[in-house]
């Protein structure tokens, strides 16, 4: 009999200690918070070892040595925030590219208001009257408003990069 695939899916997470190494993932959601934002441009979690210790990548040796002080403080922080299998034994700071370490890692969270910021396009009268008569058999109002954008950011793509005869 075929078992379900999220049955498959626990069974593996289980015998390979996924859940554990997905969790850890949390890392670089709080470092910032754990650490202070002064700390967070000047060091960056990088990756975790084998045995469970972070290698977070410094700007420079002043700052690899200031940190190191202040280490254990760090890993008690966060592994107070990390579930109880996720937790990190150690911290090893390594000079390296901040900028590019924190960039590879960082999530772009876009706040709604951020987005709500952003300038409109303005499409033609036609394009809208076009696109308003095409979505006219549509009785849900939101579908409706969502296929009209749709067509009108389909229609704005086209325009820019037609394709080629």
């Amino acid at each position: 009999m075929p078992s379900r695939v999220n049955e498959i899916l626990e069974k593996l997470a289980l015998k390979h200690e996924w859940g554990a190494r997905l969790s850890r993932g949390m890392i670089w959601d709080i470092w910032e918070e754990i650490v202070g934002s002064q700390v967070a441009l000047n060091a960056w979690p990088e990756r975790f070892t084998e045995r469970d210790t972070l290698i977070v990548v410094v700007s420079d040796s002043i700052w690899m040595q200031q940190l190191s002080f202040q280490r254990q403080l760090f890993i008690n922080g966060l592994n107070t925030r990390l579930p109880s299998r996720s937790k990190i034994k150690d911290i090893r700071f390594v000079l390296g590219n901040v900028s590019e370490v924190r960039s590879r890692w960082m999530t772009h969270k876009i706040s709604r208001k951020d987005m709500l910021k952003k300038e409109k396009v303005q499409f033609p009268k036609r394009a809208l009257d076009a696109a308003n008569n095409m979505m006219e058999p549509v009785r849900d109002h939101e579908l409706k408003q969502a296929m009209a954008n749709l067509y009108l950011k389909y229609s704005e793509q086209k325009k820019r990069n037609p394709e080629p005869l």
